[in-house]
């Protein structure tokens, strides 16, 4: 499908990108730089974090040597949008609820911080000047679809496919693993199913409970291992991990995320357990590659399902790792993108701006 667009004029897009350090440039920018050319399509990534004013005016006076403008995530003032949107097309590429509170957040919002009067007033306006907007989840399609639902695309975070040597099944030795893995900033998390896993871990001595992040967490009963994050390291801790959990609450924020850690999880084969929120809801077919819980109680069930049967465990794995491919696969999105750009670009999808 990659050679299709090659009979097309390339497009020349700009990518205006998050700090490199952050997941959602990983995942939604760099991990498709290296074949973009195999679409027809010439990617120019720049980071805007840290650029003065006068340098983000130079680049979006510079739109008009591109095809589009790829802003991701980060939202510009409206003067600049404004000078973007009237030179090229301007795509919106957003993979979490910035126009809410995070989750656990308190007092006054900074004008940066998502959530804020200007945040807000920022993305709405960016996304009344999209001719496309990529949504990383339903939730936050639906928010876009509110100021422009012509634009509004959904697409989910992309994965590398592991290498299959990454898939060899563990050792008969190998001490049962459940996993996390996330930012400092979600391990709050962990805490609403705290009874849940300290009761697995009572229960079940021989079960190792691993967090993969930039600290460990802190004030929890339950013990749990913890290894630093690094990207050399990630392979190899989600290899070893034998059940990925994601628990989340049920608030605007975290219905905005993209399961993306339940990608992880699945690209490697294993079941999953989730909180029945957000994009959870349609990433985990319930029975089928893992189990949703909406209750303390679900959680420590479902635990015990997979801890006790093997089976089950080996079964909706193969599943996830089903699922994955069919949907999370870094090319199934890259060739959804491509088709998307080239379609909009010779009119196949009009759109005025308002």
């Amino acid at each position: 499908m990659q050679s299709r667009h090659n009979a097309h004029k390339p497009l020349r897009i700009l990518c205006l990108h998050n700090a490199e350090n952050q997941a959602s440039y990983r995942y939604r920018v760099k991990l498709f730089l290296p074949t973009w050319h195999q679409y027809g399509i010439e990617m120019h990534p720049i980071c805007i974090v840290g650029k003065n004013y006068k340098d983000k005016i130079i680049l979006a006076l510079k739109s008009k040597e591109y095809d589009y403008i790829w802003l991701q995530r980060k939202p510009l003032s409206q003067f600049l949008v404004n000078i973007i949107a009237s030179r090229s097309k301007l795509i919106y590429d957003i993979d979490d609820a910035l126009y809410t509170r995070q989750s656990g957040s308190a007092g006054k919002l900074k004008s940066s911080k998502p959530g804020s009067v200007k945040m807000i007033k920022r993305i709405n306006h960016i996304i009344r000047k999209a001719s496309l907007v990529f949504a990383g989840s339903n939730e936050l399609a639906l928010y876009a679809s509110k100021y422009n639902q012509d634009a509004v695309r959904l697409i989910p975070t992309a994965f590398n496919a592991p290498e299959n040597s990454c898939l060899s099944i563990p050792d008969k030795n190998h001490q049962l693993t459940i996993g996390w893995i996330g930012t400092n900033g979600n391990l709050p998390y962990l805490k609403l199913i705290d009874d849940a896993t300290h009761e697995i871990q009572k229960h079940h001595c021989n079960i190792l409970f691993s967090v993969m992040s930039g600290r460990p967490p802190e004030d929890l009963k339950t013990n749990w291992q913890f290894v630093p994050w690094s990207i050399d390291s990630e392979k190899h801790w989600l290899q070893s991990i034998d059940i990925g959990i994601m628990p989340l609450l049920d608030d605007e924020w975290s219905r905005g995320k993209c399961a993306f850690k339940l990608i992880q999880y699945m690209a490697y084969g294993k079941p999953v357990i989730a909180s029945d929120v957000g994009a959870n809801k349609t990433t985990v077919e319930h029975g089928r590659n893992g189990f949703l819980a909406r209750s303390s109680e679900n959680w420590s069930e479902y635990m015990n399902i997979l801890i006790l049967d093997e089976k089950i465990r080996s079964s909706m794995g193969q599943e996830s790792k089903k699922i994955f491919f069919s949907s999370f696969e870094r090319q199934i999105i890259q060739d959804t993108i491509a088709d998307i750009l080239f379609k909009y670009i010779t009119n196949e999808c009009p759109k005025t701006n308002s």
